[in-house]
């Protein structure tokens, strides 16, 4: 009997859905996502007119720095895709390696389908490693 697994590697900027089909089979990339805006400066992403500021009103919602919300919306978008992943090819478990701040945000805007599945979560970025380093990596120290 095969099982059907998940692997998601994510940051900020780049989010890559990988499954398993059995632990002897190899890793195959079927999914990722990338946030451009994620690798610009702040002032590059500013939306407001220079000048412009709220400073000194009450009432409204603390300041969330552009990182932030380009970090939120970026979780929001992987979630969603996460989400439509696994209604179309439904996994047992899914395991997560994200970088710290995106971590939370993800955890925040998964699915309660979707975060049932997951089985296991680092606080890691291993984004940069290809599909062959990542099962190498994993099979050294994650296998359980």
């Amino acid at each position: 009997m095969t099982s059907h697994h998940a692997v998601l590697v994510a940051n900020a900027v780049i989010a890559r859905l990988f499954d398993r089909h059995g632990l002897k089979e190899p890793w195959v990339e079927t999914q990722d996502w990338w946030h451009g805006e994620g690798r610009l400066h702040a002032r590059d992403l500013e939306r407001a007119p220079l000048g412009h500021s709220l400073a000194g009103r009450t009432g409204l919602t603390p300041h969330t720095g552009i990182r932030e919300r380009e970090r939120a919306e970026f979780a929001r978008d992987v979630a969603e895709g996460l989400k439509h992943a696994w209604v179309m090819n439904a996994w047992e478990t899914l395991e997560i390696f994200a970088s710290p701040p995106f971590l939370g945000e993800l955890l925040a805007q998964l699915s309660p389908d979707v975060k049932k599945t997951v089985r296991r979560t680092h606080s890691l970025d291993l984004t940069a490693l290809s599909a062959h380093e990542l099962e190498r990596r994993w099979q050294q120290e994650f296998k359980i």
